[in-house]
């Protein structure tokens, strides 16, 4: 079964980002939208989401990390969402993409099995 997890961490002030939606989505060959799960980070700014989906290929998924549930609009440049298009071919996959965040900019990482 494959597994996505994330640990979003805040460089303002150096806590856990607590109640960030991280949504995964299927893209489907034909460019249609499946949205596979949608879940919140918990107090320690951590999700570990497992998930049904038979892998017969290079499947093509996209993790939306919502900032604008954390984050206030303000006047000028503003990053509702970050969005990473992913592969995962291998229903053992396990993928985990902390990211850093803060009003104006983003860090972030990724590694798997």
């Amino acid at each position: 079964m494959p597994s996505i997890s994330t640990h979003v961490l805040n460089s303002e002030n150096g806590t856990h980002v607590a109640g960030l939606t991280v949504t995964l989505t299927y893209i489907e060959p034909d460019g249609g939208r499946k949205k596979i799960f949608s879940n919140k980070t918990d107090t320690g700014g951590r999700l570990v989401q497992n998930f049904d989906f038979i892998l017969t290929s290079n499947e093509i998924f996209e993790i939306e990390f919502k900032l604008s549930d954390i984050h206030n609009k303000k006047k000028g440049i503003y990053c509702n969402d970050i969005i990473f298009r992913v592969s995962l071919s291998s229903e053992n996959d396990k993928f985990h993409i902390p990211i850093i965040v803060s009003q104006h900019g983003a860090s972030t990482w990724w590694s798997g099995e």
